[in-house]
């Protein structure tokens, strides 16, 4: 894609472009027409939306006829029918260049539309930065500066699908696949702690920079954490507030501490600074296989992403702007109502709006029922419940790598659990619902809520086939 399609005297109207099943079409940049997708069902795309007067026009609609050879036709649709929305708040035809009027105008807009529009302003930051202005630009790639500097955005950076929170969806890929690629020593125990740190605490790097040894109290099998606060760097005593680490991070911290524990409590607990933080963290999920169904594509992952959602999934759960201040280990509630503002948004589903049914809300048992550890891949891998089942053995491992993590409760999503089927598979239930009920922040609940999900799906197999 090049700027000269739209600077030359007489722009191209017309392009061919290869469609992802390979066909060769003529995409119409400012005509509307029907295209029939794999299922040879007709979808409009609407690029009439788009005026031939407009350089800015003219870009976004090259940008979006370049998604059709990596995205589907009913994607490209949505995003037509989310600027088509857009352009009714404000006449985009006349502008020569976006500024931030643009900006507040999207705001306006049909909530569930704005993840569609966000990344294609992001490529036209990269491809045409003349025709958005520099605020514009700042606000696209710096988003978390500007919910520091101006938080009345928030509710577009929380609903941004490429720096926002992340959807349900998003959120099961990523613990599956990082899951995964730690069961396969692709994950070392130092960046799998990490990922949970910032999946279960949403803490700022900063404050995973700062966190010390000593922060750090185990009492039996329950982790406390010292979590210090992230503001007030010139003060003498930067403060804290305590927190109980859910079961699989309490599982990485206690394993972490018997391999890194150093004799000076009061060093740091990573030894990296903010900055090394985020840039590990980002690495760490790069490096994973996940999919978003919203981007029909990779899951871009930051550090704050995992803020941003467990602070709007707590909401979402009925929490307080109390609990979910504390939560974030912020002092003042002041901030905690852009993160309500961006409830209704985050609620919609992208399934519901691109009209397809995807298949990421499947089982979240994903392994094999074996009637006896007479049928297991391997018969000396049992898995045992010594703290719910007094040691009865609910299964096998598929593999025999050492994975490390917290058996039988992580093994209920891998996909190389092998269940027995006349386990006690209620009792197992009972014990994680009553488990979970002790848990008194919001959205720490739902950080095991798939393994309630994987035992329910093997009760129901059982029921349906075994018995």
């Amino acid at each position: 894609m090049q700027n000269d399609l739209i600077e030359k005297e007489n722009p191209i109207t017309e392009r061919t472009v290869i469609l992802l099943d390979g066909r060769q079409i003529n995409a119409r940049l400012f005509s509307d027409y029907e295209l029939e997708n794999h299922d040879q069902l007709k979808i409009k795309l609407n690029f009439g939306i788009f005026s031939e007067k407009s350089k800015v026009h003219h870009a976004f609609s090259n940008i979006i006829a370049d998604l059709l050879s990596t995205h589907s036709i009913r994607y490209i649709s949505t995003i037509l029918y989310a600027f088509e929305d857009w352009m009714h708040i404000e006449n985009k035809a006349h502008h020569e260049i976006l500024d931030l009027s643009s900006l507040q105008s999207l705001q306006m807009i049909n909530p569930s539309y704005t993840a569609f529009i966000t990344p294609i302003l992001r490529r036209l930051s990269k491809y045409y930065p003349h025709l958005i202005d520099t605020e514009f630009k700042d606000f696209l790639e710096n988003t978390i500066k500007w919910e520091e500097r101006n938080p009345a955005y928030f509710k577009l950076i929380a609903n941004d699908p490429e720096k926002g929170a992340f959807t349900l969806q998003e959120l099961e890929s990523i613990h599956s696949e990082f899951n995964l690629a730690f069961s396969k020593n692709i994950i070392s125990l130092k960046d799998y702690t990490l990922g949970w740190f910032m999946i279960a605490t949403g803490a700022r790097p900063v404050q995973l920079s700062r966190l010390k040894f000593e922060d750090i109290q185990v009492i039996d099998k329950d982790v406390m954490i010292k979590m210090p606060l992230a503001k007030g760097e010139g003060i003498i005593e930067q403060g804290y507030f305590l927190r109980k680490a859910p079961t699989i991070l309490a599982d990485c911290i206690i394993k972490y501490l018997e391999q890194y524990s150093s004799s000076d409590e009061n060093s740091n607990f990573f030894k990296l600074n903010p900055t090394q933080i985020s840039n590990k963290t980002t690495q760490i999920f790069e490096d994973l296989n996940t999919y978003s169904s919203r981007l029909e594509g990779k899951i871009p992952v930051n550090a704050y992403r995992f803020r941003y959602t467990l602070a709007t999934r707590a909401l979402a759960s009925g929490a307080s702007d109390q609990e979910v201040a504390r939560l974030l280990t912020h002092r003042s509630l002041s901030c905690i109502r852009f993160y309500r503002a961006s409830m209704p948004e985050l609620q919609k589903p992208i399934q519901d709006t691109l009209n397809e049914e995807m298949g990421f809300f499947a089982n979240a048992f994903k392994g094999k029922l074996i009637p006896s550890l007479d049928d297991a891949k391997f018969q000396d891998s049992a898995i045992a419940d010594f703290f719910r089942l007094a040691g009865k053995t609910i299964g096998s491992c598929g593999t025999q790598a050492k994975c490390y993590q917290n058996a039988p409760i992580a093994c209920l999503t891998c996909p190389y659990f092998e269940p027995l089927i006349d386990a006690p598979w209620e009792k197992l239930l009972d014990y994680l619902v009553e488990d979970q009920a002790k848990e008194q922040t919001l959205r720490i609940k739902e950080i095991n809520i798939q393994a309630i999900k994987a035992v329910k799906d093997i009760i129901n197999l059982v029921e349906a086939g075994y018995k």
